[in-house]
C-alpha cells in the first residue's frame, strides 16, 4: 500500500454524521481507497501527548494479509469547543504548501477527517531519532526560513475564503494572546518573593516589569510584519534526525504568525536548556544562517525583532515560574538564573 494519498479528504456534512460514529475500519477505508478491512490487519499502540485539547494520538500498523506489506499511520484525535475546527487541520488542510520543502521533511498527511466533536488527522508515522537541540541549529535555521518563504506566498495568494479563515488563525487574536504562557508579569510575586531571601534579586521585579511597554511595542511593530505559517513548538519530541532527513511534526501550536517567530521559539528552547554562554554560542551560529537563508523579499530587521519577541515572551514565562526558580535552587545555580535575567533585560526590542 502506498504511503501517499492524494484523496480529497473534505468531508461533507452527512459524511462527518457518519463517520463520528464510524469505527477505525470505516474510517481507513474512507481515506485510504486500497484499504479493505477484510485484507489488513492492524496494531494500535498509544502514543504520548500533552498538548491541549487532544483526545489521543495513536500509532496504527497496518498489515496486507496477502503480502505481508506495511504501511504505518498516526492518528490524532482533537476535540471540538462550540464546534469549532482544530488550528492543526486548519493547517493540514493547507498541507501542500510545504510540499517542496528541503530542508526540513515533513510527514505525508493521509487525509483529515471533521466530525462535529472532534478533528482527526492522519499522517505517515515518523521513526528517527531525537536530535541534540544545540547540534541542530544551522539546519533548523534553514528549514524555518524555507517554511517561511513557501508560506507566506501562500497566505498572500489566499482566496476571500481562505483570508477569513487565516484571520482566524493570526497569532494576534485576542483568543490567543490572553494565554497564560504570554502574561509573564503573573509570576513577578515570586520574583519578589525571591529577593526577600536573596540581595542578588532585589529590585528585580520591577525591571522585569517595564518590560511589558517594550513587549506591548514589539507586538505592534510584529502586527503589521510579513506573514508566514508559525510552528510555534520547537521541541525536542518534535524533530526526528531520519534517513530521509530532519523531520519536523506535531503542528498543534500552529498560528498564522509572522516572519521570525519560529526563530525566537527555537531560541526560547535553547536558552531553556542550556547555561548562558553554550546558549549564546548556539545563537549566533543559528542567527548566521538564518539571515543568509532568510528571502530577500523579507526585512532582516524586522525578522530579528520578531524573533527577540517571541524569544523574550516564551523565555520570561519559562524562567518566572515557581518550578524553575524552585529548580534552580535545588541545584545551587541561582547565579545563572540571575544571568539569565540579565541577558532578557539587555534584549533588543523596538524603541518608541
Amino acid at each position: 500500500m502506498s504511503t501517499e494519498s492524494n484523496t480529497d479528504t473534505s468531508v461533507s456534512s452527512k459524511h462527518a454524521f457518519w463517520l463520528s460514529h464510524a469505527t477505525l475500519e470505516k474510517r481507513l477505508g474512507f481515506l485510504l481507497p486500497a484499504y479493505r478491512a477484510d485484507g489488513f490487519s492492524i496494531t494500535t499502540t498509544d502514543l504520548a501527548s500533552n498538548a491541549s485539547f487532544v483526545n489521543y494520538v495513536r500509532h496504527h500498523r497496518l498489515t496486507d494479509l496477502s503480502t505481508g506489506a506495511t504501511l504505518d499511520v498516526v492518528e490524532k484525535s482533537i476535540r471540538k469547543v462550540a464546534f469549532i475546527t482544530s488550528l492543526e487541520s486548519r493547517f493540514y488542510r493547507e498541507r501542500d504548501v510545504l510540499a517542496d520543502s528541503v530542508h526540513f521533511k515533513h510527514p505525508a498527511c493521509l487525509g483529515v477527517i471533521e466530525t462535529p466533536w472532534e478533528s482527526l488527522i492522519f499522517t505517515d508515522f515518523v521513526q528517527g531519532r531525537a536530535p541534540r537541540m544545540a547540534a541542530i541549529a544551522v539546519n533548523v535555521a534553514r528549514g524555518i526560513a524555507e517554511i517561511e518563504t513557501l508560506s507566506s506566498l501562500h497566505l498572500q495568494r489566499a482566496s476571500r475564503w481562505q483570508a477569513h479563515k487565516f484571520w482566524t488563525m493570526d497569532f494576534f487574536r485576542p483568543w490567543y494572546l490572553l494565554r497564560s504562557r504570554f502574561n509573564f508579569e503573573r509570576f513577578l510575586p515570586s520574583v519578589e518573593k525571591l529577593a526577600k531571601q536573596d540581595d542578588h534579586f532585589i529590585g528585580l521585579a520591577e525591571r522585569l516589569r517595564a518590560l511589558s511597554l517594550a513587549l506591548r511595542r514589539a507586538a505592534g511593530e510584529a502586527r503589521n510584519s510579513q506573514r508566514c505559517f508559525s510552528h510555534m513548538d520547537y521541541l525536542r519530541k518534535n524533530l526526528f534526525l531520519s534517513p530521509q532527513g530532519l523531520q519536523l511534526i506535531d503542528w498543534s501550536e500552529v498560528k498564522v504568525g509572522r516572519v521570525g517567530f519560529d526563530g525566537g521559539a527555537y531560541l526560547s528552547a535553547i536558552f531553556r536548556r542550556n547555561d548562558l554562554p553554550g546558549f549564546i554560542e548556539v545563537r549566533d551560529e543559528f542567527l548566521q544562517a538564518y539571515i543568509e537563508a532568510l528571502d530577500e523579499r523579507f526585512d532582516r530587521q524586522s525578522a530579528t525583532l520578531n524573533l527577540n519577541y517571541i524569544f523574550l515572551l516564551n523565555s520570561l514565562w519559562h524562567c518566572l515560574r515557581p518550578e524553575t526558580i524552585a529548580e534552580y535552587q535545588q541545584k545551587e545555580k541561582m547565579p545563572s538564573l540571575r544571568e539569565k535575567y540579565d541577558y532578557l533585560l539587555t534584549l533588543p526590542l523596538p524603541v518608541k
